[in-house]
């Protein structure tokens, strides 16, 4: 997707409070460390906290939506996958929200689903409707849980673009990430043998 045209991200605001509060924990846990410790464990230590913040990050900040004109993009924890809109064959939420495209299924990581908040709509859309059933009144209509509001948007988005983006799907998977694990854990292993 190019930077001038809008595109709309969706994350989950629960995750990024909870993802910035265990990096702060774990920057609060190496300076300690630096301070405190000493030796082969205090660099073993910090390598762990290391090792688990790139863990936090994938599962809890980089998880992202981003819509626009040209397609879909997924950033899950471990995979980006680009979708144009003609490719979509279908976007449900069910228990998360997975969107069906040339034949293989990708979950959305960044909003959750919640049953509880889906059957709260439903309760007040039964109520609205007890209350006028003729409709009557000219009040809007309660909400759609999130999950049901994004999984709208990318329906109404995929019929509005699909015939101006088109192509293949795409799947990457997220180097920075990968070797960030990698390498920390293998720095852990080797200080820990050492």
């Amino acid at each position: 997707m190019s930077s001038d045209e809008d595109i709309t991200t969706y994350r989950s605001r629960p995750a990024l409070a909870v993802g910035v509060l265990l990096i702060a924990v774990g920057i609060w846990m190496v300076i300690d460390t630096l301070v405190r410790g000493e030796g082969k464990t205090k660099w073993l230590a910090i390598v762990v906290v290391i090792f688990f913040g790139f863990l936090v990050v994938a599962l809890t900040l980089r998880s992202a939506v981003l819509i626009g004109e040209k397609g879909l993009v997924i950033r899950n924890p471990f995979r980006t996958i680009s979708v144009p809109w003609a490719a979509i064959e279908h976007v449900r939420a069910e228990y998360s929200i997975e969107v069906r495209a040339d034949g293989k299924s990708f979950h959305i990581w960044a909003i959750p689903v919640s049953l509880r908040e889906r059957k709260r709509a439903i309760r007040q859309r039964s109520r609205s409707a007890a209350e006028d059933p003729y409709g009557h009144t000219t009040h809007d209509l309660p909400q759609l849980s999130h999950a049901d509001q994004v999984v709208d948007d990318l329906r109404g988005m995929g019929e509005q673009f699909a015939k101006t983006s088109t192509g293949p799907v795409e799947v990457r998977w997220s180097p920075e990430i990968l070797a960030g694990l990698a390498l920390s854990a293998v720095a852990a292993v080797v200080l820990a043998v050492v």
